[in-house]
């Protein structure tokens, strides 16, 4: 949400923060600490609150804020309107979280920090915070979407497209390897937040772009996240979209990809 006006009483500072959109309870966060605060917006206008850690400063040699703002206008212009009131960030000094994730509009970075993982946890914000899943077996609705919004990052600035890092994803790992085992498209407790269900969830989604071409591709994204918007979806509503906006069947790519244990024919 955004700060709303602080106000001192009986020696003790207090602040209220407002979040005026849905938000599931797993998104919510409350952070205590002494941080180095920027606020601003970013140049396509949208409120931007960044948080860090004094201890953390200039580590990794990452913009957080300055890459927060990039990215949350560029996955503005891909996903569509982003979904809340603010963007921001909180980075704090919590090597043992071993992790980041994407709180809703700042998400939290701990000893995970890098271009790669902010532009991530920001496309969360539209896959998996304003469209959340409508159950866990639907996960890799997040985590590949988020995964491949990666791949679109290094696309957009230059370094490999995302055909380059789908072959790098699908080459890396053999046939025997115990990747191709899990079924991304229902996942079990232990396997949920498994590697593939992020590696071989974006390959699902550059299949598809490959499949139904870029027009296509790009027009379905953010249909998906206006149809759903602060709601919940699961992956029979993905792929009844993705027939529609294509105009064709795809029930054997998903098959495939999402429902099927071993290494995919490319």
């Amino acid at each position: 949400g955004r700060l709303a006006p602080t106000y001192d009483k009986g020696g003790s500072t207090y602040a209220h923060w407002r979040a005026e959109r849905p938000m599931a309870s797993y998104l919510a966060t409350a952070t205590l600490g002494k941080f180095d605060v920027r606020t601003g917006t970013t140049p396509g206008g949208t409120p931007i609150y960044v948080a860090i850690d004094p201890v953390l400063a200039n580590s990794n040699n990452v913009d957080v804020y300055g890459v927060t703002a990039e990215a949350t206008d560029y996955w503005s212009q891909v996903f569509g309107p982003y979904p809340f009131e603010e963007t921001g960030a909180i980075v704090d000094d919590m090597p043992e979280a071993g992790f980041s994730l994407e709180v809703q509009s700042k998400p939290v970075y701990s000893a995970v920090r890098s271009e790669s993982t902010i532009v991530h946890e920001l496309a969360h914000q539209w896959f998996g915070d304003s469209v959340s899943v409508a159950q866990w077996k639907d996960i890799w609705l997040n985590e590949g979407f988020a995964t491949y919004a990666q791949w679109l990052w290094a696309e957009r600035q230059g370094t490999r497209s995302a055909h380059g890092s789908f072959l790098a994803a699908y080459g890396a790992r053999p046939a025997n390897s115990a990747f191709w085992q899990i079924t991304v498209g229902d996942p079990q407790r232990d396997t949920m937040f498994a590697s593939a269900v992020y590696q071989r969830g974006a390959m699902t989604l550059q299949a598809l772009r490959e499949r139904i071409g870029d027009t296509a591709f790009f027009e379905l994204l953010p249909a998906w996240t206006k149809l759903h918007r602060y709601g919940n979806a699961n992956t029979a509503d993905f792929i009844g979209l993705a027939e529609k906006v294509s105009g064709q069947q795809l029930d054997d790519l998903f098959h495939t990809w999402l429902f099927t244990t071993g290494k995919p024919a490319r």
